[in-house]
């Protein structure tokens, strides 16, 4: 399968503990594919397009997506360490991430209403001045992740921990949380609570 693999164009495949590290495969189609138990580890996919494709326990750390279409894609049960998003075609940007370790990502200044994070383990990844109105955050860790000047506006955080938001500084309005970690939003404030 590896030999075909640099093929320009798929439909509708599967593919299977692919080795892809450090691999370069640039401007590729991907249609309704899945990608399970793959290694994707510092590949550059630059100017590669996938529409509705899902990948399933892989690893994507280091893995570049610059000028690369993500339209209906799914991550799930993956490790994405150190993904710049934001090199990403901003045309019609959708992707989703599911019981996946996200971390030292950035999505600063994305527009991606809608975006989900369930039950994801997000670290030390940068949303400033991202528009994540109506993100669903459930379930998820936010530990060290950098909210500062995002569009929050009627996000999900119900059931998710670790997070550091400065309502003052970011959008929260109509978005809800659990408690008791709410309590973290007054982190900010220099206030006892008793």
């Amino acid at each position: 399968m590896e030999e075909n693999f640099f093929e320009f164009e798929y439909e509708g495949e599967e593919f299977k503990r692919v080795e892809g590290r450090n691999k370069n495969i640039i401007d590729r189609v991907f249609e309704n594919c899945i990608f399970r138990n793959c290694d994707f580890s510092s590949a550059d996919f630059r100017e590669t397009t996938f529409d509705n494709s899902e990948f399933i326990e892989c690893n994507l750390s280091l893995t570049k997506f610059n000028d690369s279409k993500l339209r209906g894609v799914l991550f799930k049960d993956c490790k994405l360490v150190g993904i710049d998003f934001t090199k990403c075609d901003r045309f019609i940007l959708d992707f989703e991430f599911s019981k996946c370790l996200i971390q030292n990502c950035s999505f600063a200044d994305l527009k991606v209403p809608k975006i989900r994070f369930i039950e994801c383990n997000v670290f030390g990844t940068d949303f400033i001045n991202a528009d994540m109105r109506e993100a669903n955050f459930n379930k998820s860790s936010l530990e060290e992740s950098i909210f500062e000047n995002t569009n929050l506006c009627k996000a999900n955080f119900t059931e998710s921990f670790n997070y550091r938001i400065n309502p003052v500084r970011n959008n929260i309005k109509k978005a809800k949380f659990s408690m008791p970690d709410v309590l973290s939003l007054l982190d900010d404030f220099d206030i006892i609570i008793k």
